[in-house]
This record gives C-alpha cells, structure tokens and sequence, in this order.
C-alpha cells in the first residue's frame, strides 16, 4: 500500500509538472496553453536510483538514426539500440561503465562509436551491438567522435585529442596542451573536421588546426581575449562554409577562419560553452544570459533567459530551437524570433542536451527517464 500511494503521488507531480508552462524570460507560469510542438510517444527508465541519490545527474544524449533508430546510453552502463516507432530494444550491450556522451554513426562502415567515463572508446556493430574493438585513455570520453577517411578522432577529460583507425582501434596520433595553472572550467571541447584539417580547443584558451592524417599543427589561435583565469574554449568548433565558430568562457564566441585561423569577429558572452547554427542563425548558450541567437556577423538577434539552472547545448531543426536546463525541463523556442513555444518538465531537469532527427525529439532526464516525442510538423516533411 505504501509503495502504491507513493507511485501515485509520483504521478500526479509529474502530471502536475508537465502541465507547467514558463517563459524563458521570468518564473511566472502563463495561462495560455502550450504550442504542440513536440508530443511523449513513449518514455522507458534506463537507470535504477538508490533511494538516497541526491541530486543526480545523467550527460548522455541519444543518436537518432535516418532509420529511426535511438542509439542511446546512461549513467547505468547499458547501451541500447532503440525501434523510435515502437519503443521495441534492437539490442542492447553492457558497457560496463557510466555513459555520458553522444554517439557517433557510420553508416557506412557500419559502426557507431561509444566512449564512456572509464575512458574507453568503443566501436560497435550498428546491426548486432557486438563490439568491434575498444582502445583505453586516462580520462573520460564524453564529447562525440567523428571521423574521416579511416580515422577516428575524439578528445578526452585530461586534456588530449586522439586519432584512430577506425576498422582496427589502432592509435596513430595524439596531440596535447599543457593544463594551466589555477582553476579551469569542467568541460572541454569535442573535434569538428573538415576536410583533411581537425579543430579543437583546449582549457589554455588556445584553438588548435591539426591534420587529420600526422596530428601535424597547421595553426593555433590564442581565443583567451587577454584574460587569465577562465579562458577555456570548450565550445565543440562548428564549422560554417570556411568560417569556424567556438567559444572561450571569458572571451565569448569566436568566428576564425578556417585556413589562417585569424580572427573575423567577436561577440562577448561571459561563460559562453557552446555553439550550434542553423538556417543562417548562430545559437549559443551561457549560464547568466541564457539563449543567444547571432546573425553570421556576429551581432545580436534575440537573448532570452532561462529561469533556473544552466542551459544545455541548444539543437535546432526546422523551424525550432530545443534547450534543456539542468534544473528545469526542455523548451521549445521559434528560432527566428525567441518566442517561447512549448516547455516541458518531467521533473529533477535535463542535464544532456536532446536530440532531435527523423520527427523524433529525445531527451534523458536526470532520473534516468529516456523521453521520446515526436514533432508533427518535423515528421511529416519526410514524406515531401
């Protein structure tokens, strides 16, 4: 009886909490209801809590295939290749270690690439889950791989960047940075390629070109803004025709060009971590202002706060922009104008960004709750 009743209050406040809707801008619930941007098809526990868990906390987002397919792990270890349509387990593989990163999809060599926090990189077979090859680093894996012409390349908690060979798992370079004396923010950047050129930056405020085939340093660029405590860039580099954006936590966002790495402008946001663009916008998120969206240019379109907590990497499809907050639940924002659209709260906040392809959204709660939803409007231009 006393398990029954508490399921039940469980319920109704998760109910209660779904219900709520915020503006970005203040804590004041409207009355109006929400847009239907995005609607729960299914939601699964990954995670079994302790009863005593304070406050926990789950960094892994899902990968969501043109099959439609979530590719998914967590804190408990175990990684799942996920049917969207029907919430039906492909396959499942025992980790043996938390999981607090994105995955990485080759479709055509037929493997997805997982890292986790024993610091192992894990290449699995897409069809079967079955594990092709694993090589082993000294910190965590939490920021996805990508990979180019044979290699895998991903950077790693103490501050190093490796590349692989991607059939074997073979090391072939790496390439680090002295750490800096002194406090350093938690995070790092991950690796954007393009063509034969890798960019990543490091937590001395340096914003490094290495060549993807020797791990040879085409340039490297100071992004510190003059500062001397706080300059990580740990912004994952997005690439925008031959311009590179990222972020230094006490400089703010950065375009560089992508061949001399010079400086075409910045923007200041203190505590500015991540970077996404989308149709012509550039979105980042920072823990005192929020939401940024930035013409190419670099000057303002729109700011909104988020109410409490820090924001997640925002992730932009159509005409949306999606943001989770570690202390709230997942927006849905028009990324032309910064309207609030739609929020939802399953309760103890989001601190993995979502994910969003195919007309599918997802997102893991920090209770370990996987949440897939399906955006309408998305969904049905695949039929166009």
């Amino acid at each position: 009886m006393t398990r029954l009743l508490a399921s039940l209050l469980l319920t109704l406040a998760l109910a209660a909490a779904c219900a709520r809707n915020y503006r970005l801008d203040d804590t004041t619930p409207i009355s109006e209801p929400p847009s239907d941007v995005f609607r729960v098809l299914w939601h699964r526990k990954l995670v079994q809590r302790k009863l005593l868990d304070f406050r926990p906390q789950e960094w892994a987002t899902a990968a969501i295939d043109d099959k439609g397919r979530v590719f998914v792990g967590s804190s408990g270890g175990v990684f799942f290749a996920i049917d969207a349509a029907t919430d039906r387990t492909i396959w499942s593989r025992e980790i043996g270690a938390g999981i607090s990163s994105v995955p990485a999809i080759d479709g055509v060599a037929g493997l997805i690439f997982v890292g986790a926090d024993d610091g192992r990189i894990r290449a699995l077979d897409l069809k079967t889950g079955k594990q092709r090859w694993s090589y082993a680093t000294q910190g965590t894996v939490d920021r996805t791989p990508v990979f180019s012409e044979g290699f895998v390349l991903f950077t790693t908690s103490e501050g190093r960047i490796y590349a692989l060979d991607e059939s074997t798992g073979k090391w072939r370079w790496q390439y680090d940075r002295e750490v800096p004396e002194g406090f350093t923010i938690q995070g790092y950047a991950g690796v954007a390629i393009q063509g034969s050129t890798a960019f990543t930056g490091f937590a001395d405020g340096m914003l490094v070109a290495l060549r993807v085939y020797s791990g040879d340093v085409v340039w490297t660029r100071d992004l510190s803004g003059g500062k001397k405590q706080f300059v990580d860039v740990d912004a994952t580099p997005v690439l925008m025709g031959d311009t590179l954006l990222t972020s230094s936590y006490a400089g703010g966002v950065y375009a560089v060009s992508t061949d001399t790495g010079s400086i075409r402008w910045q923007h200041p946001v203190e505590g500015a971590s991540t970077v996404a663009v989308h149709d012509g916008r550039i979105f980042l998120t920072a823990p005192k202002v929020g939401v940024v969206a930035l013409d190419t240019h670099g000057h303002l379109l729109w700011r909104q706060a988020v109410p409490r907590g820090v924001p997640s990497v925002p992730v932009a499809a159509g005409p949306y922009l999606f943001v989770a907050g570690t202390e709230m639940g997942l927006f849905a924002v028009d990324a032309a104008s910064g309207r609030l659209l739609q929020y939802f709260d399953p309760g103890h906040g989001l601190s993995a960004p979502p994910a969003v392809n195919m007309g599918y959204l997802s997102t893991l709660t920090n209770q370990g709750h996987l949440y897939l939803f399906v955006v309408p409007s998305l969904l049905a231009q695949r039929y166009y």
